[in-house]
């Protein structure tokens, strides 16, 4: 007697069930691998913060002063774009060389920090040129969705742009006695918002490790700007604090009646990820000086400290609290960071 023909395969309904299950494991399994990628970009974010806080502590080893925020250009006569601090500690982040080649004497321009040229503003297009196009690894958050590259629209340096960075300096926080309302502000190219030389980074100030008296392990030296900011109907902004100026951007004569914006640091006056456009300080047109620490990353944004330790500053942080990290000098007691 013939035995019966053994059926081999899969059924169309076998088959479907088994692409159930596989979707319904990958389902399962692709938050745990976002969550997981994310980790890991934020512990590269908070790599790069490490890496700066130590090349400004070698600053500090070298010349005995931390480096200033920002500074005018040289001679101090001339009304000229410096440069910031992240120029300033480019030797030690293993830049020598690109240091070595930016133009600090004002060769094509005095401006040695404002390196664009556009139509008839012709700046330092030396440096300019230099920067071009050229990235550097540790000045940008790996969950960043901000361009990399600002300054495309220009003859100099052309559609490569130059380098905006996602980290900034902290000059302080508004309730420093240092601290100068300027909500008022009428200039057009003025500041505008609260303006403090309470922090570690100061401009046209280089300033001491005896002057840190609250301690270098409760004082923020530098924070994260990584995600967009929000206008009023939902659009979304930049508000970095070198104001699509690049990361070479400084600071003009320490004198009012030229020019008062300090470029790449802000002075803290919102909670941690405040991302409101429309709000003092943040959105105002040429410059708002308290453009908020935040981040891409969920519940929190990141900030190095005076010793060179990176944290996670949580959503919430009582406001009084960032305030005393953000000075150096208030002799407030500083818990629950």
């Amino acid at each position: 007697m013939l035995s019966p023909l053994r059926r081999s395969g899969f059924t169309l309904v076998e088959l479907l069930v088994v692409i159930a299950i596989i979707g319904i494991l990958v389902a399962l399994l692709l938050p745990a691998v976002q969550s997981a990628r994310e980790a890991a970009r934020r512990m590269q974010c908070g790599n790069n913060l490490k890496q700066m806080a130590l090349a400004i502590h070698n600053y500090e080893n070298a010349n005995g002063t931390f480096p200033a925020a920002c500074l005018a250009s040289r001679p101090a006569s001339v009304w000229a774009w410096g440069h910031s601090w992240h120029v300033a500690i480019l030797p030690y982040t293993e830049q020598t060389n690109l240091y070595e080649q930016f133009d600090f004497k004002g060769i094509s321009s005095p401006s040695t920090g404002l390196i664009y040229q556009s139509g008839s503003s012709k700046h330092n297009v030396d440096n300019g040129r230099l920067l071009a196009g050229l990235q550097i690894p540790y000045m940008r958050c790996p969950s960043t969705p901000l361009p990399a590259m600002v300054l495309k629209g220009t003859i100099v340096p052309g559609e490569a742009g130059a380098m905006s960075p996602n980290y900034t300096a902290i000059h302080g926080a508004i309730d420093h006695q240092s601290a100068e309302n300027r909500d008022n502000s009428g200039q057009q190219h003025g500041a505008k918002g609260i303006m403090s030389r309470g922090g570690i980074l100061r401009p046209h100030v280089f300033t001491t490790m005896g002057e840190v008296r609250d301690g270098t392990t409760n004082t923020i030296l530098v924070a994260e700007q990584s995600d967009y900011c929000r206008d009023s109907n939902g659009e979304q902004r930049d508000c970095r604090s070198d104001f699509g100026h690049s990361f070479t951007m400084g600071a003009t004569l320490n004198n009012e009646a030229s020019d008062s914006r300090w470029f790449n640091g802000t002075t803290v006056r919102y909670p941690i990820n405040t991302k409101a456009w429309n709000m003092t300080g943040i959105g105002d047109q040429f410059y708002g000086c308290n453009r908020p620490i935040q981040s891409a990353h969920g519940g929190g944004a990141q900030v190095a400290l005076g010793d060179g330790s990176v944290h996670m500053l949580k959503d919430g942080l009582d406001l009084v609290t960032l305030f005393r990290m953000a000075n150096r000098d208030d002799m407030q007691i500083v818990t629950g960071f």
